[in-house]
């Protein structure tokens, strides 16, 4: 009597066991249906964000190991770590449509906050249909240790100028174009427009800057030959710049019209001088 009251306190305690173990497998299969499917490493051509504010990452909490191997060791002091993150759509998010990852050498190391994945995927959305990957200046912070005492998680803060302050395209090449007229010589005209290509989102406007320095540069070039001395040194000078501006990144359809006035400039200095009269 004794060993059937066991048997059967045993096969109740086995079917209890077996129903709870179902129970659990059943919540660790809703949850891995129900969690975000990781975006993979970006794919295209890197284009770069312009910089101009600082711009949170929410979520770091839950990705610490990527971040520490990332920072490759912790500190005793809060770490500030200089690096670039890409910016990926996560389509398959199940608790945010507009869900835009954060990236750092492939890992995933937390999202743009609910608000500013709003913003910012319109610009993301555009950038990937041209087959491009939105990069940003980032930083690592945080993961200090200090043994017993405890430590610190890590944190990333990104440097990007948010899409509905930045200032309008048109805008950025007309302040451009003014710099390059103030800029001293050819070096600190492609500085001025280096810094306006990093401030450029569309081909388009990128195209029109550097049709508008080649241009800049053309009447520089002219300017500059003017006033020296000898046909064979306005003719070097006038060829440096024609040089210069077949070596740019310009389409030819766009930079043809400047071509051809420096090459009208040679061929000017290279006419036959009519003799003057009494001479």
């Amino acid at each position: 009597m004794e060993l059937l009251c066991f048997l059967g306190s045993s096969a109740v305690v086995c079917g209890v066991s077996v129903y709870l173990l179902g129970k659990w497998l059943n919540r660790r299969r809703a949850a891995a249906a129900s969690a975000p499917v990781l975006p993979t490493a970006p794919q295209g051509k890197l284009t770069s964000l312009p910089r101009g504010a600082v711009v949170e990452v929410v979520g770091e909490s839950n990705y610490q190991d990527a971040l520490e191997a990332l920072a490759e060791e912790r500190t005793r002091l809060s770490q500030r770590i200089a690096t670039t993150a890409h910016l990926v759509r996560e389509r398959t998010n199940r608790f945010d449509a507009n869900a835009v990852a954060v990236l750092i050498e492939g890992r995933l190391v937390g999202y743009l906050s609910r608000a500013d994945a709003v913003s910012f995927r319109p610009l993301i959305e555009t950038m990937e249909d041209r087959g491009e990957v939105a990069a940003c200046a980032a930083t690592i912070v945080g993961g200090w240790s200090r043994g017993e005492r405890g430590s610190g998680k890590f944190g990333v803060k990104l440097d990007v100028v948010h899409p509905d302050k930045a200032p309008a395209e048109a805008t950025i090449i007309s302040h451009a174009v003014t710099g390059l007229w103030e800029a001293k010589g050819p070096a600190g005209r492609r500085k001025v427009v280096q810094r306006a290509l990093e401030s450029l989102r569309t081909e388009e406007a990128k195209t029109q800057l550097l049709n508008e320095a080649s241009s800049v540069e053309v009447v520089s070039a002219l300017e500059q030959a003017a006033g020296l001395k000898t046909p064979a040194a306005k003719r070097r000078r006038i060829q440096s710049a024609l040089d210069a501006l077949r070596a740019d990144e310009v389409p030819d359809e766009l930079q043809r019209q400047q071509v051809e006035w420096l090459e009208a400039a040679l061929r000017d200095l290279d006419a036959p001088r009519e003799a003057e009269p009494g001479a």
